[in-house]
């Protein structure tokens, strides 16, 4: 059975590929329109695209790169940091 399923598939498959080479819409065939959006406009967008993932790429190495004493490791105040140590304090000592 798993082989006829395979076999019905791909027949499917091979039709479909047929119809989009030589079936015609509108004065051409289907893998002619999809050419012709993408040279319209997907090369664009794929650029486009390449260029903001360099660009992400670029800050990530950057970020990573950086030494560990350049980077602020602490960014509470001095009032925020107690209550802080307040919270921590109080829930060791109820033992949640």
């Amino acid at each position: 059975m798993r082989f006829l399923i395979t076999v019905v598939w791909s027949l499917a498959c091979v039709g479909v590929g047929i119809a989009l080479a030589t079936v015609e819409v509108s004065g051409r065939t289907p893998l002619q329109h999809a050419e012709r959006a993408w040279r319209s406009d997907g090369a664009r967008r794929l650029d486009a695209a390449k260029d903001k993932a360099d660009d992400l790429v670029d800050d990530v190495k950057k970020k990573v790169s950086s030494p560990a004493k350049d980077r602020p490791l602490d960014k509470h105040t001095a009032d925020e940091r107690s209550a802080l140590d307040q919270l921590i304090a109080n829930r060791q000592r109820d033992g949640k």
